[in-house]
């Protein structure tokens, strides 16, 4: 008894352990890359490791197979390979790195779920009328997705779920689904602008820290123009595709009132530019930026939630809340910190194993040259998506193939935004991404019938587009076109 009492009590004290796990990785990955403390990299590996150990049980499948697949590559580098360490080092190291910028923008997400503001504006951008909905709701989902990331589907998801009822259509069940349909599609096909218009997205950590070279700045005048454009094309399907007139007498509502939401926008915009400071005054990059900026900029807007409830800052309170929940604060990233580090960690084992100079020599060999070589890339990470490789796996492979891209004609910015824009449309087709499986469990339909049934007319349609924008890109950044 007393053996069992002891295993039970040191059992408890693991998963305690553990809670802090995840806050100790990120102190020591940022000290690793700010302070270049070369001694806080192993710290940061076995904490990490801690953490996954510790969510292993709530994971999911998808995350468990990851993880896994990660793992028996690691043993046969570790195995076969001559010089295994540094390999399995940076891998690790790049892990870390994952890790700590997804628990940041989660930070974000606490102090985001918490907010009267975000449910004010929220409800508001739902409660618009159909000729305004598309517009308000997508931009809205993407900028929303800035600060909540993924849980944006889950928060407008809802609130799409409770406004539209059988009675606000009037008792019109197919009326109800339409509007289900076309808030759902709108919801994420907005929340696929991400990857190409937000500074803070994943996306741009793994371009950026994969092409040093540049900075958010080269990639924004292109980046930004594609994100409208995939907007645009949105918009104009949703109104090609609207239904017919009926006739159907439906209940007369107003439009709320878009005030919460241009409050948002500044809040937005000040989380935003606190990273640009940061990375301004510490001369860091911007995702490193994002490491120190958004948790900051996360406890700040939890302290000014807790000060409402009576005198002070509200800062021990919003410490006292990061202490006392911490395993359901960072163990709620447990799936995106499995599926993204995780296939950052596998990208970065399986670059070093491969002959970038062969491949190199090959890829010229097949004559892509050009913009055809960066929208052969968009359509290989679009390709591989689709089988439920992680685009962070297949854009890694790619950049490391291509140390450099002007060896065969394609300007930097040109094979970064292809990558980005691969990126939006893995969101918009893949039936293997968190963002399909959240849709489906709000539908109750399957992946397929959202990918393919729902989106596959404007999948294809954006395809087609994204493969002329490219080459159209490519002529103004090389200077053999002026559209301005």
């Amino acid at each position: 008894m007393t053996a069992a009492l002891h295993g039970r009590s040191l059992v408890a004290l693991w998963l305690r352990a553990t809670d802090y796990s995840l806050p100790l990785c990120m102190v020591f990955t940022l000290a690793r890359i700010t302070g270049d403390i070369d001694l806080a990299s192993w710290p940061a590996r076995l904490t990490l490791v801690a953490y996954l150990i510790g969510q292993w049980r709530d994971q999911s499948t998808l995350a468990r197979c990851l993880l896994l697949v990660g793992l028996s590559v690691a043993l046969g580098v570790a195995t076969l390979h001559d010089t295994p360490a540094p390999i399995l080092a940076a891998a690790l190291d790049r892990f870390c790195f994952f890790a700590t910028f997804v628990a940041a923008l989660g930070m974000l997400r606490v102090a985001a779920l918490r907010s009267r503001l975000i449910r004010q504006a929220g409800k508001a951008l739902i409660r618009q009328r159909p000729t305004q909905r598309y517009p308000i709701l997508a931009a809205g989902t993407g900028l929303f997705g800035v600060i909540v990331n993924i849980g944006v589907l889950s928060l407008f998801g809802a609130l799409i779920k409770r406004s539209n009822t059988l009675r606000a259509a009037g008792g019109h069940e197919s009326i109800r689904r339409t509007r289900e349909r076309r808030m759902m599609l709108a919801m994420l096909r907005g929340f696929a602008l991400v990857p190409l218009a937000s500074p803070l997205s994943i996306t741009v950590a793994v371009i950026l820290s994969n092409m040093p070279h540049l900075t958010w700045l080269d990639l924004a005048p292109a980046a930004l123009p594609t994100a409208a454009l995939v907007f645009l094309l949105g918009w104009l399907f949703d109104w090609l595709q609207r239904p017919k007139p009926t006739g159907l007498a439906l209940p007369e509502t107003e439009p709320a009132s878009l005030a919460s939401f241009g409050h948002f926008i500044l809040l937005a915009l000040a989380i935003t530019c606190s990273v640009f400071a940061v990375a301004a005054l510490f001369g860091l990059t911007l995702p490193v930026a994002v490491l120190i900026a958004c948790p900051l900029s996360s406890f700040v807007w939890l302290a000014l939630q807790r000060q409402r409830l009576g005198g002070g800052t509200g800062a021990r309170r919003a410490a006292g809340l990061l202490a006392r929940h911490s395993r359901l604060i960072f163990g709620a990233n447990r799936v995106e910190i499995a599926v993204l580090g995780g296939s950052g960690f596998l990208g970065a084992l399986i670059t070093p194993l491969i002959d970038t100079e062969q491949l190199s020599a090959l890829l010229i060999a097949t004559g892509l040259h050009g913009p055809a070589a960066a929208v052969a890339a968009m359509l290989v990470v679009v390709a591989f998506a689709q089988c439920g490789l992680n685009p962070i796996v297949t854009a890694t492979l790619l950049l490391g193939v291509l140390p450099d891209p002007a060896s065969i004609g394609v300007h930097p910015v040109l094979l970064a935004v292809a990558l980005m824009s691969a990126w939006a449309l893995a969101m918009l087709s893949s039936p293997f991404t968190a963002v399909m499986l959240i849709l489906s469990g709000l539908t109750g339909r399957s992946v397929y019938a959202i990918t393919w049934g729902w989106n596959g007319l404007f999948f294809i349609l954006t395809v087609g587009v994204l493969c002329i924008w490219l080459f159209v890109l490519s002529g103004v950044l090389t200077g053999h076109w002026m559209i301005w």
